[in-house]
């Protein structure tokens, strides 16, 4: 390729917002998704993970096992946590970001100058809303379709743990890790619960 295709195609990237165009190998990690649906498939059958989502359930007061509510009792926490929790956390941040505190007025016109924490509180509940309605929707399906099914319940339980108990607080404390490989795991219990009720699971 010539030097000037070369810069031609350079700055026609940088017009378009590219600034580093070996970052499009990230669109790769698409395919971990995929690749973890059997190691969550794993995980939903050991009795460790049936004894942790049981007794996350029972956190909630109310909840009875043996019930046949454990899906209502985890949407439950899952909502709790992802709309009043870390909407508060961000709401704090956005106080703790500005110097003049929160403006209720125009609550999100400053939430471009955050940074360090004030920005991770705002990016981690960002990070639960943006994956709530798929795992809500499998719910839903789940419930209607295999409320009983215990790997199901698992992988949605599975998922509720890691979004809350690991992805959060790792985001929180800039933990990169563990908060991707949670978010990758947790996505992928929540298209192995579609994949098993679109092919009969009951």
């Amino acid at each position: 390729m010539s030097q000037d295709k070369s810069s031609q195609l350079k700055k026609a990237a940088a017009e378009d917002g590219i600034a580093n165009p070996g970052g499009a190998a990230w669109a790769s990690a698409s395919m971990l998704y995929v690749g973890l649906v059997p190691v969550t498939s794993w995980l939903a059958r050991t009795g460790a993970l049936s004894s942790l989502v049981d007794g996350t359930a029972r956190l909630l007061p109310g909840y009875q096992p043996g019930s046949g509510r454990i899906i209502p009792a985890m949407s439950a926490l899952y909502i709790f946590w992802t709309f009043g929790a870390s909407g508060a956390g961000s709401v704090a941040g956005q106080a703790m970001g500005r110097e003049g505190g929160l403006d209720n007025d125009e609550p999100r016109k400053h939430v471009n100058n955050l940074r360090g924490l004030p920005l991770r509180l705002r990016s981690a509940h960002l990070g639960l809303l943006e994956n709530f309605p798929a795992w809500a929707l499998a719910a839903a399906l789940a419930q209607l379709m295999a409320p009983n099914n215990r790997e199901i319940v698992n992988l949605l339980g599975f998922s509720v743990i890691a979004k809350l108990f690991v992805f959060y607080p790792m985001y929180l404390l800039g933990i990169a890790g563990p908060r991707s490989l949670s978010h990758l795991s947790a996505t992928a219990a929540v298209i192995n619960v579609c994949l098993r009720l679109a092919s009969g699971a009951a």
